[in-house]
């Protein structure tokens, strides 16, 4: 079996091309193929074949097409179910994007060996696989944004030949490759460069100086601004040096003395990366921005995933970026790194061997270095713009992805992503990949109810599945127990339940007495969500002052605000709180708090529903008799 979506999508098994059906029948085919082997969710189906708005019945027509490309795929790819989607495994066969990954990374290797001419080769091979725009013939916007995904797959690889052929000579026919590939991308600036290197080494130094001054006059009509500093270097050189063909400007080994270093500092991708779809998207398409040097942050509570959405990230756009990816943990608020010791590492992953002592000298060498090159640069967990503003590229062509437990707020215009727990089927997924999908779906129900009960949290969902796995004979129901017990009221906190908590004491431990005690108290109460005059009758504050100070919890990220501006905590973090509430404010402060709000509740706007009032009204351990004889009369 043949597998193709680089191009028509197109199948064949042996010689012979076999018919997919209808457009979105193929759609569906392409969708799972470009999951490769990952499940799919129906709802994810349905908005890719449809968009928001998809017929009724169409989780039917769904089931229809996997009815009829199972026969036609036969035993060479299979798609199974999952529970609440489809995952297709090709077991027999080749997939055209699969095999263009490999040879691309085949050629990455080599290429880091010196090899230049078995990597040009390798990349031509890769390039071989295309048949065409991808994934034509199927339509909606999702495979638009993939198509222009896999388009810049292509366009990395082609400039990437292109630079590895002229650094060996080059054909005869790759100068009009390269205006080829100019006409069809005008705005993509490397292949302007890659022309103009190409006719100064044919001995055509007037064309080449003409080929700038057409880019520089199509840049300013397009887009308003001047060729970037890679060009602007180049033209200066031919007009510097004349008839002598320049060197190519620091394009990866180019040099058989001084190859410039390429650096792959990415931690490895997690092997269960699970959700995040919405997310992924985002972020991928911010980074795409070639005009500028986009700067993209990542907030949120510890243990949501940040460090992992980041990394993932970066690896599947590390494409764009052929001079490298570099990593730096900045040790957040606990342990912040020194810029100055972060810009001495990253210059000598560049190739910079003699660093400035003083940091606004690093700052200003690393601008330099990097002006004209396109690097990845993930800094993780960052702590403040002092710690941020050296490290940052000034031109286009990099990038940055930074995570940090709060915000920069010295830092304007920079978008932040605030990154909040998993959909319920995501956490689900992610719970099946740890500990195997055979177990997780046989007590499905029981399984969902472990995931809420991990709030949807991934950190709380990798610990409940090493429980899992620690414990095979166990049922689900049983770990569930345990862990409920374990979390809410803890006899001896167990090392994995430490865990959990981790990320709650770094939030609590950035706070002061006020807000500490706040974020403690408000916790306290059985309701599902405060509004502000509730959060005020509790910390016993004016209504102006409490909302200062659950908005500033907010920001830190352990309470979150529903659609009404009303307060709520996540199940864990609320368990977490209150045993702090319990353990430190002590039973008697809690129980104050805890009259204060029923009393509001009582003579006040009723703001509570009978649920959450019947709850409250429990947790008082000595009820006077007006305040019960109220509750008795408001309660139906």
């Amino acid at each position: 079996m043949r597998l193709a979506v680089l191009g028509p999508v197109r199948a064949w098994r042996r010689d012979e091309e076999v018919d997919l059906g209808s457009p979105q029948q193929r759609g569906l085919l392409a969708l799972l193929l470009l999951h490769e082997g990952r499940p799919v969710e129906t709802e994810a189906i349905l908005e890719a074949l449809w968009g928001e708005h998809g017929p009724r019945g169409a989780r039917g027509t769904v089931r229809t097409y996997v009815y009829r490309l199972r026969p036609i795929l036969g035993d060479m790819a299979v798609i199974e179910s999952t529970g609440s989607g489809y995952r297709l495994t090709v077991r027999d066969g080749t997939f055209d994007l699969r095999r263009f990954r490999e040879l691309t990374a085949q050629a990455h290797r080599a290429r880091r060996a010196g090899a230049t001419a078995s990597a040009a080769d390798l990349l031509r091979q890769a390039l071989g696989t295309w048949q065409g725009p991808a994934l034509s013939g199927v339509r909606g916007p999702f495979f638009e944004l993939e198509r222009d995904r896999l388009e810049e797959l292509r366009l990395a690889a082609l400039e990437e030949v292109f630079d590895l052929e002229l650094d060996v000579g080059g054909s005869s026919d790759l100068t009009s490759e390269i205006r080829a590939a100019v006409r069809e991308h005008p705005l993509r600036e490397r292949l302007h460069e890659q022309l103009m290197l190409s006719l100064s080494r044919a001995g055509r130094r007037a064309e080449a100086l003409a080929a700038f001054q057409y880019t520089r006059r199509l840049l300013r009509e397009e887009l308003g601004v001047d060729p970037g500093p890679a060009l602007r270097s180049l033209h200066d050189r031919i007009l510097r040096e004349g008839e002598d063909a320049p060197a190519p400007a620091d394009r990866g080994p180019s040099s058989a003395l001084t190859p410039t270093p390429v650096p792959a500092q990415l931690p490895a991708d997690l092997a269960v990366f699970t959700g995040r779809c919405a997310e992924i998207a985002e972020l991928s398409l911010t980074l795409r921005d070639a005009a500028h040097a986009p700067v993209v942050g990542i907030t949120g509570l510890g243990g949501m995933g940040k460090t992992a959405l980041a990394v993932h990230v970066a690896h599947t756009q590390r494409h764009l970026f052929p001079d490298g990816q570099l990593f730096a943990d900045l040790g957040g608020f606990e342990d912040p790194a020194d810029p100055l010791e972060v810009l001495g590492r990253f210059l000598r992953a560049v190739g910079v061997s003699q660093l400035p002592a003083s940091l606004d000298e690093r700052a200003a060498l690393w601008r330099t270095t990097v002006s004209g090159r396109r690097i990845l640069i993930v800094l993780d967990a960052a702590s403040g713009g002092e710690q941020v503003r050296p490290l940052l590229p000034a031109t286009p062509g990099c990038a940055v992805i930074m995570t940090g437990p709060r915000r920069i707020v010295d830092l304007p215009g920079l978008p932040w992503l605030r990154l909040g727990v998993l959909r319920p089927e995501d956490a689900l997924h992610l719970l099946a990949a740890i500990s195997g999908t055979r177990r997780v779906f046989a007590e499905q129900e029981a399984a969902s109810r472990l995931v809420q009960a991990c709030s949807y949290q991934p950190l709380s969902v990798h610990v409940a599945a090493a429980r899992l796995d620690a414990r095979p004979s166990w049922t689900i129901d049983q770990i569930l127990a345990q862990l409920e017990d374990d979390l809410r009221q803890p006899v001896v906190m167990h090392a994995d339940c430490k865990i959990v908590d981790r990320p709650f004491r770094e939030a609590q431990a950035r706070m002061d007495t006020l807000h500490r005690n706040a974020f403690h108290l408000t916790a306290v109460p059985d309701c599902g969500r405060l509004d502000a005059a509730m959060a005020a009758a509790v910390l016993d504050l004016p209504v102006n002052e409490a909302t200062a100070v659950m908005e500033a919890l907010v920001d830190a990220h352990v309470v979150e605000t529903g659609e009404n501006g009303d307060y709520r905590f996540l199940g864990l973090v609320k368990a977490f709180a209150r045993r702090q509430a319990l353990n430190g404010l002590g039973h008697q402060h809690c129980q104050q708090a805890l009259h204060r709000l029923l009393r509001h509740c009582l003579t006040g706007r009723n703001t509570a529903g009978e649920e959450d009032l019947r709850a409250l009204a429990d947790q008082i351990t000595d009820l006077p008799d007006a305040l019960a004889e109220m509750v008795s009369l408001s309660l139906p």
